[in-house]
């Protein structure tokens, strides 16, 4: 298997966009290849953060250098040079485009270590290529080898459950509070979020909102942010009228780049209504919530600095498990090795494998041998077969 890549780690966005490939480019692409022979082979994978194509060799690669034929093929579909190409794009091939694949499908070569996206992103691919009848045997095994090793790798670490984001921690932080401190409480739960269109504001709202839990969210009234977040649990409200939604709110973030505060002592306690507690995160810098407030019986004050120690702890977490989640990778990446092995040398050895000592042999040799002295032994028994012949 050969790939060819045009990721984030090489290539800015606005070159990436250049490559980008929609469902019915992808099955069209594909068949223009298998239709001049190119490949016998494919599966395209289109996201903001790369698109990649993975192929097997055709008829008329077979006794030449395929990125070549690939590359051509590429830069006339796209229109871009193959300077252009060669500039930004990684080539791999055979074991390294294995390594590759299963590298990016469990999340190890994401912007967000250990994502779980990019494996549906992934498998959404190689589906559409597989019902279009554009993999093969080879192909098939390679990326059925890199779910399970995905599988392998979320069930065995921590990479996906522990997350950076000061963001996405705040939503968890507020979702653990919420159904531990707020039980008693009558729901739906509602959380305001004030700066809920900034950088940081709109992660924490929309991580909130696929959690299931109801965002109120400020706006000024010069701006009209309804469409960035279209969901029956999020709603729009003034900022200028934030003090009269905090006695319907369990918790309040603020986010936002105010040169004032966004709440202060003496308006919190006039409309903080009867609630016996309140999470308070403050995000901003310099803050946004007057910190006096944090004296107030039952609230929770929590501040940017408190994410960031989370954040580095998870780091740290992060990093351990990033070892153990390549053992994973190198292990897969040897089985399917000696898999695809096995499958050349049974086409070979087709009647000499109806014997059941045979087989027998064959899988003892595959589970005591690296993928390397498998191939040789495999190799050296082909060849006294082919002599005795």
């Amino acid at each position: 298997m050969f790939c060819i890549s045009i990721s984030f780690r090489k290539v800015p966005l606005d070159i990436r966009q250049k490559f980008a490939f929609n469902r019915e480019e992808q099955g069209r692409f594909l068949q223009q290849l298998q239709d001049q022979n190119v490949i016998s082979g494919g599966v395209v994978i289109s996201t903001c953060n790369r698109s990649e194509i993975y192929f097997t060799k055709g008829e008329k690669t077979k006794d030449d250098n395929p990125m070549e034929k690939v590359e051509c093929a590429l830069s006339e579909h796209k229109q871009v040079s193959l300077e252009y190409i060669r500039k930004y794009g990684l080539y791999y091939a055979d074991r390294k485009a294995a390594q590759h694949l299963y590298k990016v499908t469990c999340g190890l070569d994401s912007m967000v270590l250990g994502e779980d996206e990019i494996l549906h992103q992934v498998k959404e691919a190689y589906l559409l290529a597989n019902n279009g009848g554009y993999t093969n045997s080879e192909l098939n095994i390679i990326f059925q080898g890199a779910f399970n090793c995905a599988k392998l790798s979320k069930s065995n670490t921590k990479l996906s459950n522990t997350p950076l984001s000061i963001g996405t921690l705040t939503a968890n932080t507020i979702e653990d509070y919420l159904y531990t401190e707020c039980s008693g409480t009558k729901e739906p739960y509602k959380v305001l979020v004030i700066g809920a269109t900034g950088k940081i504001g709109s992660v924490v709202a929309k991580d909130l909102i696929a959690k299931g839990i109801m965002v109120l969210g400020t706006k000024r009234t010069h701006h009209n942010q309804d469409e960035i977040f279209m969901s029956e649990h999020m709603e729009w409200v003034d900022f200028k009228e934030r003090y009269d939604y905090l006695s319907k709110v369990n918790a309040v973030v603020s986010a936002t780049a105010s040169p004032h505060y966004t709440l202060t002592l003496e308006e919190f306690e006039r409309n903080r209504g009867d609630q016996p507690g309140k999470l308070l995160i403050d995000l901003a810098v310099p803050y946004d919530i007057d910190k006096d407030i944090c004296k107030l019986t039952g609230v929770t004050r929590l501040d940017i600095d408190h994410f960031k120690a989370i954040a580095k702890e998870n780091r740290n977490i992060k990093q351990g498990e990033l070892e153990k989640a390549r053992q994973i990778l190198d292990e897969c990446v040897e089985e399917v090795q000696k898999k695809l092995y096995l499958r050349d040398f049974k086409e070979k050895m087709e009647k000499r494998y109806q014997e059941e000592w045979f087989q027998k042999m064959t899988y003892y040799l595959k589970d005591i041998l690296d993928s390397e002295q498998f191939a040789q032994v495999l190799g050296k028994i082909y060849e006294r077969e082919k002599e005795e012949a």
